[in-house]
């Protein structure tokens, strides 16, 4: 691969290109680590495992091709912003299909670990051969998702179970199958994606950059006094947001309302300190602002399903 493929698919930011068997390995310079698989698989046609733990914003790279771009996310949380300074998110399990007409300026990941996988569709690219043997199981590879309206805006929906088991398989074959499997595969997905319906897509919601950096301040300052209940309307004093909107955005962001994810960010935090096993089940819940372990103990229950004593018995006897 070489710099120019660099520098158009990937980005500045990929520093590091490494022939594999079967695909070629993207390193990302971040704050953390990111890195791509990427299967050749036909002519034009790419397909890309994605795996982020960083919380670093990467530029998306405008290059101009007529480039379908299909997508799932099975963890975490990616947040598109554009050039006019709006932002939305795209959850685990939805699916998108989005052209180069709708690119966002930027990525970055809220919850900071995001995995997934992107077909990438450079229909310039595409030989004869290629839309020959597609056009043999009846997809039109030239016009797919023409009836989507790609050129207005991104399809985006819950990931249909025709899809699931697809995307399942993938995962699972991640740097165990060859390109072969792989080509299996895209061709199962491209013909159940000829199938999609528009009025099967979300809406998308998008909110102003403003805000959105509105609420990571708020979230960080609720995660960075664990033992201290901060009331929400402290968060946004003085901002020009609403409660109602601040909620709204801050559940598109991390998933839950700001109490709720409040609460499994401390137990996961209790987690790893009862890995750890050098405090007790007390200390533990005192530091995390719990008056008492008893309070705590059913707290962790709630997220993690076991008490404190018996999660920490189980880690320790592993």
């Amino acid at each position: 691969m070489d710099n120019q493929h660099r520098n158009e698919w990937y980005g500045p930011e990929a520093t590091m290109f490494k022939k594999c068997d079967g695909y070629n390995l993207i390193n990302y310079q971040c704050e953390g680590t990111g890195t791509c698989l990427d299967y050749s698989l036909f002519p034009g046609i790419d397909l890309i495992f994605m795996d982020f733990n960083c919380s670093d914003t990467f530029r998306e790279p405008m290059v101009n091709r007529d480039i379908l771009d299909i997508r799932h996310y099975r963890q975490g949380r990616v947040e598109f912003e554009f050039q006019n300074q709006k932002a939305f998110h795209m959850r685990e399990n939805e699916f998108c299909i989005n052209t180069l007409t709708n690119m966002p300026a930027s990525y970055s990941f809220p919850l900071g670990k995001c995995s997934g996988v992107s077909f990438v569709i450079d229909r310039d690219s595409l030989d004869s051969a290629t839309i020959q043997q597609l056009s043999l199981y009846g997809i039109d590879i030239k016009n797919l998702g023409r009836h989507l309206e790609l050129d207005a805006h991104w399809y985006i929906c819950k990931t249909p179970q025709n899809l699931l088991h697809i995307f399942d398989e993938l995962y699972e074959a991640k740097g165990k199958e060859s390109a072969a499997y792989f080509r299996i595969k895209i061709l199962e997905l491209l013909y159940h994606a000829q199938k999609l319906r528009s009025e099967d897509r979300y809406a998308a919601v998008y909110y102003s950059k403003e805000h959105i950096e509105i609420v990571k301040q708020a979230r960080k300052l609720l995660i960075g006094e664990l033992e201290t209940k901060i009331p929400l309307e402290s968060l946004i004093a003085g901002e020009n947001i609403s409660m109602v909107t601040f909620q709204a955005i801050f559940k598109q962001v991390y998933g839950d309302s700001p109490y709720a994810h409040l609460k499994k960010y401390k137990m996961n935090c209790a987690a790893v300190r009862l890995r750890e096993g050098k405090e007790s089940i007390s200390e533990i819940a005192v530091s995390l602002g719990y008056s008492n372990a008893s309070k705590f103990s059913k707290a962790f229950q709630d997220v993690f399903g076991v008490l404190p004593k018996d999660y920490r018995r189980q880690k320790q006897s592993i």
